[in-house]
């Protein structure tokens, strides 16, 4: 980061960028996978005054409001009412491909594994395994990611029906593949050409476009495209 930077993100830290904390972070000597990505980074608050003590993966999403914690100052309070000094220690690991929820608390010592989501507002304590979803406070896994998988193919498509009707009540015609979003692999030819064509977005944070493309060559659509969806299930 350059030094005109610096001194442009001290006046205005809310124009900081993912990549700005990023390399903060790792200055510091806070250990982050590639790909990582912070969602609105100025609003997020990561405890660096251990940064041996935190380890955050590959490819993990941590979006606005979030609050990772390597320390614990209840030691204070521990000092004046017993007269003892304790301290505290545990280090705060989040292992790769880990998505945390706005306004998450990730407390000192908890480990999250790999392909895990946490939901919004959670605050999480403990160690959570592998491929689970975590939420509540405090947090819990309440389901296993393949489980959840399982409920979001389930409502896909009428999440897609749900999304298009909305689009047309608002502006009064149906809209086109790019504007349906996330639900192109209902409708569109599984042709490279076609995504460009279409102006498909495919370069979603924190993961790799090619792989994207990848994942959406290897499937095969329901409709013969976007009409035959709209004649099925819009009427």
């Amino acid at each position: 980061m350059n030094y005109l930077r610096k001194v442009w993100l001290k006046f205005f830290p809310q124009f900081t960028k993912s990549d700005d904390l990023v390399r903060n972070l790792k200055k510091k000597g806070v250990a982050i996978g590639k790909g990582t990505k912070f969602y609105s980074p100025y609003t997020i608050s990561l405890d660096v005054q251990r940064p041996w003590m935190l380890s955050i993966g590959e490819y993990c999403k941590i979006t606005a409001g979030c609050v990772i914690l390597v320390h614990d100052y209840s030691r204070s309070v521990i000092r004046r009412s017993h007269n003892v000094i304790l301290g505290e220690a545990g280090k705060t690991v989040i292992g790769n491909n880990v998505f945390i929820g706005m306004n998450s608390i990730i407390l000192m010592g908890t480990h999250i594994g790999n392909n895990c989501i946490v939901g919004t507002g959670s605050v999480v304590k403990g160690t959570f395994p592998d491929n689970s979803v975590i939420a509540g406070n405090p947090a819990k896994v309440v389901c296993s990611l393949d489980e959840y998988v399982e409920k979001r193919k389930s409502r896909y498509e009428a999440e897609a029906v749900l999304y298009a009707s909305e689009f047309y009540k608002k502006y009064q015609r149906m809209p086109n593949e790019q504007e349906m979003g996330p639900f192109f692999p209902l409708f569109l030819k599984r042709d490279r050409q076609e995504l460009k064509d279409k102006n498909i977005f495919v370069t979603w944070t924190g993961d790799e476009p090619e792989e994207i493309i990848e994942c959406f060559m290897n499937s095969t659509p329901k409709y013969d495209g976007i009409n035959d969806f709209f004649n099925v299930n819009l009427k």
